[in-house]
């Protein structure tokens, strides 16, 4: 009897850290050698930043200066702006913003963030498309360092990342959001890793939606629930163009104010992202992209199952306790996890700084967010309509109070 428990709690102990720890020394084992920094190319190819808008007036002219003022031919790009039916004057904004590189398109009646991106690329120009967030401020020189390594026709989309800080319009971050920020930028740092390292396979397992490049000939319309981001970069190694990230470039943004937003996030893009891949499946297999399975089973699918992996073993781990001195231990290590994630939740709600808690209190946080994401998925729930995050917490806390 007990050598059965003993077999499920190894096994969900492999499957709980496996995404997190063997993935990444496997990744570090198989793909050592990372592409070179592209050089700049003889002709800058002309760029097309599309940015899709729900009431972003708080931060949609600094996104325009960001890129426009940045060190990138100023005659070779341009700016779309696709306003998603917002209301709090965004459209105003971007309307008399006065730089004849800048277009306004508006979406109505709203229909969500895939199908925004669609329209602002039947008006798009460039032959690359550069997808990023209103509220993710390009660091300078980021353009530049996306658009390069396009001078290679074998490759097909270029990721960069989006680093956090409290007020990406004054750097400096203050003591409220140190944790949420130094937690945030600790997770960033490890999905650069991990893309540095697939990308060094020629495949990645999602581009980092903040900011990423796209070969205009490789767009396809997305469907209302497509997360771009994955779609693009399966769509990528589908067409059997390489794909590249580049760590030096770079957004900045602010992070989520506290784990609820960041588990709302997360239930989301986990839905959609289920769903993308149940309908990509057929086409990944039919094109043999090993690679590319592999980079998305370890990298998203089978950390959407840690919450449950979790559960599992320690449930075997208390039926197990006695039987061998080593499951004192991990139960030790299993109870002291939970009770500085039990901490870090009790710190949030009483105000305070969560310290060495914060990390075990977001995994947590963004481990049952997968299972409720995959929950949403098999319910049908995936969310085409998206607001920015604030904006979500907000209608959140409406519903509270109507119910």
């Amino acid at each position: 009897m007990k050598s059965g428990v003993a077999v499920v709690f190894w096994l969900a102990v492999a499957t709980a850290c496996y995404p997190w720890i063997v993935y990444p020394l496997l990744l570090a084992v198989r793909a050592r050698r990372r592409p070179p920094v592209a050089a700049a190319p003889a002709s800058w190819p002309f760029l097309s930043v599309i940015v899709a808008a729900y009431n972003e007036a708080a931060w949609i002219g600094a996104k325009l200066a960001s890129a426009l003022e940045d060190d990138y031919p100023r005659d070779r790009i341009e700016v779309i702006v696709v306003s998603d039916e917002s209301s709090d004057g965004t459209d105003r904004l971007v309307a008399e913003h006065g730089d004849p590189r800048v277009t306004l398109v508006r979406q109505e009646p709203r229909a969500g963030k895939s199908l925004a991106l669609n329209r602002g690329v039947s008006r798009a120009r460039g032959e690359i498309l550069v997808f990023t967030d209103a509220n993710a401020l390009f660091a300078r020189g980021s353009l530049r360092r996306l658009a390069a390594p396009f001078a290679d026709e074998r490759v097909g989309l270029v990721s960069g990342h989006g680093l956090y800080t409290a007020s990406p319009k004054s750097p400096s971050p203050g003591d409220d959001d140190h944790d949420a920020q130094a937690v945030a930028n600790g997770y960033v740092r490890f999905e650069a890793f991990l893309r540095s390292r697939e990308a060094a396979l020629g495949v990645l397992a999602g581009a980092d939606g903040a900011i990423y490049a796209l070969r205009r000939s490789l767009y396809r319309d997305l469907g209302a629930a497509e997360v771009n981001d994955l779609a693009h970069a399966i769509e990528c190694a589908v067409a059997g163009r390489t794909a590249r990230f580049d760590p030096g470039a770079y957004t900045i943004e602010p992070p989520s104010a506290h784990a609820g937003q960041e588990f709302r996030r997360h239930v989301r893009i986990v839905a959609q992202n289920a769903q993308l891949l149940q309908d990509w499946l057929p086409r990944i297999v039919g094109a043999r992209r090993w690679r590319l399975a592999w980079a998305l089973l370890s990298h998203r699918v089978l950390r959407w199952l840690t919450a449950p992996s979790l559960t599992l073993a320690l449930g075997a781990n208390v039926v197990l306790l006695g039987s061998h001195p080593v499951y004192a231990f991990t139960l030790a290590g299993q109870g002291a996890f939970y009770a500085l994630a039990l901490a870090g939740l009790l710190a949030e709600r009483a105000g305070w700084r969560l310290g060495r808690a914060a990390l075990p209190y977001y995994f947590c946080v963004v481990s049952a967010a997968g299972l409720a994401g995959l929950a949403r998925y098999l319910r049908g729930g995936a969310q085409a309509v998206w607001a920015p995050t604030g904006q979500l917490a907000r209608d959140h806390r409406v519903r509270e109070r109507a119910a």
